[in-house]
């Protein structure tokens, strides 16, 4: 038996390695691993001396390894890479194929043809509809016929052209292709034009991180190699293929066209609109059991299912449907109890939580009311034995009178405020899907069978103290009601005031009063030490409204006959105004002045004059009579017969024939419904209990209490919001 010592065993080893190391070495002529593909060739023409392009992938880089030939004749190769072989044509050949060998490997390449024509280069090689190419080469002159190109099949507009350059317009729909030169019968074919397109972007809202698809074609497959923008804010590719585009929205975007830009070609798109968050108004039911119907309410979600997403304690649930103000979903049990958080187009905003338990509350109604209001509770998992529901508002314990499982009837109690309406029933609670409003309508003063006032009054004010002053016109008084309801005539040096026809009435911040009085044409000054003046005189005065600067805004009495505008000297001009008489006015501190405008608008809208003295038709509102919520133009009115103005940012507005108070966003004119009624009549309580005779004139106190004047009914009605 031969014995194998340690020497011998380290000889055989070292010959094994370096047997491997020769087996690994690459032997010159062996074609990469990558298979050889041609994608192609150009130009396809021209004349002796011409460098042919040869583009695939998988080419060997060695020169002396390939050989050239066209119909048999020797060309040569004057260059090679990974991608691309450039072979110049030889001279006395002819029109035949193209072959290219490398270490005796043969490609057909394809036919090269002998002619005048060639299209050489074709700058720049992408791009999109309507933008320009420059077609260098020769034999583009001809005495018969101008040249034509084609990109892709599709005839182009030739711009320009010479015997050596063409400039052509890249057709709309060319799509990617080989772009084609004929002349005089011949054709000369160059590289291929990439054609970019974006057909769309998903989503088209959105704000900072929102991840955006744009479909199209011609995008580059490296993702540094499209350069997309948004409003011309740089975004980041995160995905990219020839026909898809994922990006990321970048920090600082602003509503405007979504661009990609490759080799300095740019192709626009689709403006995106930068939107803020979600906002979440409202949950209902706030817990519950399996199979429960939730509905989200708020503002800025998507019409487009997809593009909301729901999750309940980080669980993501499946919508049922979805529209810009409003989610559903069913609620899946199971997910525990935790936060609601709805992402819209990765813009995230987190709710209130959400309890996985059999109780739960769906709806409440009314929402809003004064004590003493019935109040319906419907959900899920009450105790049909009334005594076991305990049910608190803002924290004050209410009975219930009946009870269902799915229902409690029940009134709002003594000592009501605004705040949370909880149920308890043994171990679980639930809370309502929105507060409960201290809110409703009750009667200040007067009403239909009193005669404190008479059957007609015109307009109404507030002091610092919150007293109401009402000009009682037929009884040819000012009448003063303290926020208690006490009612007595405006005195002046402790007599009666007494006037002939007041109409209009305002009160500025020290407490001096302005009253037109139409009998005797003249404004009335009233100052809190009780002297009374005659502020101006000359014209027949209807309602009033004041600036921050003591400037009355006095409606001329008489159908479109403008308003005077009156300095605290007691001094005016005339202005551009309202041009119905019987119609408040306001102004807000920047001195912009709105009005209901009886003459252009039929008073279906509300105006604004600028400072500048510039009018604005159509703030809010249409000729056309109706009523809807919405945003400028979009909304409708029937009547609006006052406006007043709370802390700058909201103008109440009472639609008279519409039975409605309409709140409008002064920053976004976006116009809401406080209440509205179907008919007139009389009715204290809930905003959606109560009925108006009429919607006059009306005055807010500091408190943002609104009081409106019911001459239908001879009333003072006190509108409680908060």
């Amino acid at each position: 038996m031969k014995i194998w010592t340690k020497y011998s065993l380290g000889i055989i080893l070292f010959i094994l390695i370096l047997a491997g190391f020769a087996g690994c070495e690459k032997k010159e002529g062996i074609l990469p691993e990558t298979a050889v593909k041609i994608t192609e060739y150009y130009p396809n023409s021209g004349k002796e001396g011409t460098l042919v392009t040869i583009v695939g992938e998988g080419f060997g880089t060695t020169l002396e390894a390939y050989k050239a030939t066209v119909n048999g004749k020797d060309a040569t190769v004057i260059s090679a890479t990974a991608t691309a072989i450039v072979v110049r044509m030889p001279t006395g050949g002819n029109t035949g194929k193209l072959v290219l060998s490398y270490n005796n490997q043969i490609m057909d390449v394809g036919t090269y043809t002998y002619q005048d024509l060639s299209v050489r280069q074709v700058f720049p090689a992408n791009g999109p509809a309507g933008s320009q190419i420059r077609i260098g080469g020769t034999g583009f002159g001809s005495v018969s016929n101008p040249a034509e190109v084609f990109i892709n099949e599709k005839k182009a507009l030739v711009v320009s052209i010479s015997d050596t350059l063409i400039v052509a317009e890249v057709p709309n729909e060319a799509g990617s292709g080989s772009v084609i030169v004929k002349v005089d019968g011949m054709n000369a074919k160059g590289q291929t034009f990439t054609y970019q397109a974006i057909k769309g972007i998903k989503p088209l809202t959105g704000g900072k991180d929102t991840r955006v698809v744009i479909s199209g074609e011609g995008f580059e497959q490296l993702t540094t190699n499209n350069i997309v923008e948004f409003n011309g804010k740089k975004a980041v590719v995160v995905e990219s293929a020839p026909e898809r585009l994922v990006v990321k929205v970048p920090d600082g975007v602003t509503t405007g066209p979504l661009s990609v830009n490759i080799n300095n070609q740019k192709t626009i798109g689709p403006s995106f609109t930068v939107v803020d968050k979600p906002v979440i108004q409202t949950v209902t039911p706030l817990s519950g059991p399996k199979g429960a119907q939730m509905t989200i309410s708020g503002s800025l979600f998507s019409k487009e299912l997809d593009e909301n997403q729901v999750y309940i304690n980080n669980i993501l649930i499946p919508l049922t449907s979805a529209n810009e103000a409003e989610l559903k979903l069913t609620v899946p049990g199971g997910t525990g109890s935790g936060v609601i958080r709805v992402v819209v187009n990765d813009q995230v905003s987190n709710g209130p939580q959400f309890k996985d338990q059999n109780l739960g509350i769906t709806a409440m109604t009314p929402d809003n009311g004064l004590t003493g209001t019935s109040v319906t509770i419907k959900g899920t998992g009450f105790s049909t034995t009334a005594s076991e529901n305990k049910v608190y508002f803002n924290g004050v314990l209410s009975m219930v009178k009946t009870a269902t499982e799915n229902s409690l009837v029940l009134e709002a109690p003594i000592g009501l405020s605004t705040g949370n309406v909880k149920v308890v029933v043994g171990a679980q609670e639930a809370l309502a899907p929105q507060l409960f409003k201290r809110a409703g309508v009750m009667t200040l003063a007067g009403g239909p069978s009193s005669n404190i006032f008479a059957g007609y009054m015109s307009a109404i004010a507030t002091d610092q103290q919150g007293n109401i002053y009402v000009t009682d016109t037929n009884n040819k008084q000012v009448k003063k009601i303290t926020a208690a309801g006490a009612v007595s005539i405006l005195q002046v040096n402790g007599t009666d005031a007494v006037f002939v026809k007041p109409y209009g009435i305002v009160i500025d911040k020290q407490n001096t009063i302005y009253v037109s009085d139409q009998g005797t044409n003249q404004v009335i000054k009233i100052t809190s030490g009780g002297q009374r003046t005659v502020h101006t005189s000359g014209f027949a005065p209807g309602h009033m409204s004041i600036d921050d600067a003591g400037n009355l805004y006095v409606n001329i009495n008489g159908f479109a006959a403008g308003v005077n505008k009156v300095n605290p000297t007691g001094n005016y001009s005339k202005i551009n105004g309202t041009g119905w008489v019987t119609t408040r006015t306001v102004v807000d501190a920047l001195g912009n002045y709105y009005y209901p405008d009886q003459n252009a608008i039929s008073g279906n809208g509300l105006m604004r004059r600028g400072t500048d003295g510039i009018t604005m038709n159509a703030w809010v509102g249409f000729s056309d009579a109706g009523y809807a919520d919405g945003i400028g133009s979009a909304a409708r009115f029937q009547g609006i017969s006052s406006v007043v103005l709370f802390e700058g940012r909201t103008i109440f507005a009472t639609d008279n024939f519409n039975y409605a108070l309409r709140e409008i966003d002064v920053s976004t004119r976006r116009v809401s419904t406080i209440f509205k009624a179907n008919n007139r009549g009389y009715v204290d309580g809930s905003l959606v209990e109560s009925r108006f005779g009429a919607l006059a004139d009306m005055a807010m106190d500091k408190n943002g209490n609104i009081y409106i004047l019911d001459p239908d009914n001879k009333a003072i009605r006190k509108v409680f919001l908060k």
